[in-house]
């Protein structure tokens, strides 16, 4: 099967079930496939060779939906550019990746409009929406006309292995990379998960997640039409519209990141009041980093019909550690353990396996890996070093006697002071156990004696809790919060009082941070400085950009 078939059996098999529901939009399937093929007849048209790419830099919403499967059914290779881009960073994008047509629209269009200047390889520049179109650009609907709604024949050069769409990585130590995803890879990955979520036809998905992730697309884009689901979405985050749509929507799943779930549930009695805030929720699902554990008894709470599931990975393997429900009780600050389908190792720079307790690198061996790095066969050699079907994550992790993997932070970010190792994440999971944090990234800075002195940056609890702050939640390879084995206070690090703590928590000086942090760790691990900001510097995806503040 190929992503294009996925859409066509869906279309054919329940062409009146509903696939998109917005604000203003409602699509069925059939709706759907007929202006997904007019797209794709028009691209076909044009003539472009096997591997072509074409480009999205949008805002999600259903006209996001139809770009992906018509450039699946064309036979090209869709780069998906995150609309938060600045115009420079766009323009290295789409000459990065020699981008033929660039669908644009929402907010991101000023940007495409200053980024054309520097992107002369770009034919044409299509807009999703909008009126008042400059001279340069076509509009979808009048681009796509009066082409044919049938079904066109596949390309023979398309196999399941081919690639279909390019997902950059965020670039936290540097320019993104392309990871080149086939079609194969992305359908075992929706329907792996779509049996974790227990999804089924009239199964109705909350989504405000960020349509340019490997998250987004694997649930809305791949196991909601295989089952014949429906996506109602919200182009936001918004904690008042979420508690609506699941008191009066019919909501069965709700998909997430840490931070909405726990602006969701400060949000929760002036919203919901008394009446059963989600009656017909069965499923939470979160992914980008763990949630801290104290979030759990209230999530239960608030839900306690629903099954909570976590999934970890990052672009380049897909979600391939999962932490299902119960597993929530019983290691509630770990990423899980691998899925039915992977194999995941920890191993050190020769390639050997680590003991249980010890840290290694995540390598990952599942069905869900990309293909390799677009343009950049150094990067994909280094990544495939132990084995074609082998992934470098760059993740630090270690794994319990029963298979539980705990992450440590990456490879690049490992601080080395006075010859001794620590790992960010450990640090970081005892910052955040003080009630007054809301976040902490911790980080390496030069020292004339020890090499590199530990250093944290931390944001206090008390901003606005009515819209997240851009989620990771497609890349869920960021560095969480586990405790090491052996740590000081691990052990009591689930029931940490505050671990989650509403906003209203008195500000602590850094040197009450400091003290906090010497109760828990050994001093060699406790930050030398510890700052107190308003934000941290975040790439386009939201990641923490640690170098910028060392």
């Amino acid at each position: 099967m190929l992503i294009g078939d996925l859409l066509q059996r869906r279309a054919r098999i329940s062409p009146e079930t509903v696939y998109w529901e917005g604000a203003a939009e409602r699509c069925t399937y059939a709706l759907l496939n007929g202006a997904v093929n007019r797209l794709a007849h028009a691209l076909r048209a044009e003539g472009w060779v096997p591997g072509t790419i074409v480009g999205i830099h949008a805002d999600g919403g259903l006209p996001y939906a139809v770009v992906h499967f018509a450039a699946a059914k064309a036979g090209l290779v869709l780069a998906h550019l995150n609309p938060r881009y600045t115009p420079t960073e766009l323009a290295w994008a789409v000459n990065h990746c020699g981008c033929r047509a660039l669908f644009f629209g929402g907010n991101p269009m000023a940007g495409a409009a200053e980024a054309r200047a520097e992107s002369p390889g770009v034919k044409h520049w299509i807009a999703l929406d909008g009126d008042d179109l400059p001279d340069w650009a076509v509009a979808l609907e009048g681009w796509s006309a009066g082409r044919p709604e049938s079904d066109p024949a596949p390309p023979d050069w398309v196999k399941e292995s081919s690639p279909f769409q390019l997902l950059y990585t965020s670039g936290t130590t540097g320019y993104p990379k392309g990871a080149l995803i086939s079609h194969r890879s992305k359908l075992q990955l929706g329907t792996n998960h779509g049996l974790n979520l227990g999804l089924r036809p009239g199964d109705r998905v909350l989504s405000s997640l960020p349509m340019h992730h490997h998250y987004a697309q694997w649930l809305c884009l791949t196991a909601v039409p295989l089952v014949g689901a429906t996506v109602v979405h919200h182009p936001r985050f918004d904690v008042a519209a979420t508690w609506k749509a699941l008191a009066q929507d019919g909501i069965t799943h709700l998909p997430g990141v840490p931070t909405t779930l726990t602006r969701l549930l400060a949000g929760l009695p002036a919203a919901a009041g008394s009446a059963p805030p989600a009656p017909a929720l069965r499923h939470v699902v979160y992914g980008g980093a763990p949630v801290q554990p104290a979030l759990i008894p209230r999530l239960r709470a608030a839900f306690p019909a629903a099954r909570l599931l976590q999934g970890f990975g990052q672009t380049e393997t897909g979600s391939c550690l999962v932490l299902h429900d119960a597993d929530h009780e019983h290691r509630p600050d770990s990423l899980g353990r691998p899925d039915i389908f992977s194999e995941i190792r920890l191993l050190d720079e020769e390639g050997r396996e680590v003991p249980r307790g010890e840290v290694g690198e995540i390598v990952a061996r599942t069905p869900y890996l990309m293909n390799g790095y677009y343009g950049n066969p150094e990067a994909t050699a280094e990544y495939f070093h132990f084995g074609e079907d082998r992934g470098r994550t760059g993740d630090l992790a270690w794994q319990d006697e029963e298979g539980y993997f705990f992450l440590a932070g990456r490879k690049q970010e490992l601080i080395i002071t006075g010859g001794v190792n620590v790992y960010p994440a450990e640090v970081e999971r005892v910052l955040l156990a003080h009630p007054a944090v809301r976040e902490a990234a911790v980080y390496g800075t030069p020292h004339p004696d020890w090499g590199e002195a530990v250093t944290a940056a931390v944001i206090l609890h008390g901003s606005d809790t009515n819209s997240a702050a851009p989620s990771n939640s497609g890349d869920p390879g960021s560095p969480g919060a586990a405790a090491l084995p052996g740590a000081a206070g691990a052990a009591a690090l689930p029931g940490a009082p505050g671990a989650a703590a509403l906003p209203g928590a008195a500000v602590p000086s850094e040197a009450e941070l400091a003290g906090h942090c010497r109760q828990s760790l050994a001093p060699y691990k406790c930050p030398k400085s510890i700052h107190i900001l308003d934000d941290f510097p975040r790439n386009a995806a939201g990641k923490v950009l640690k170098r910028e503040l060392g």
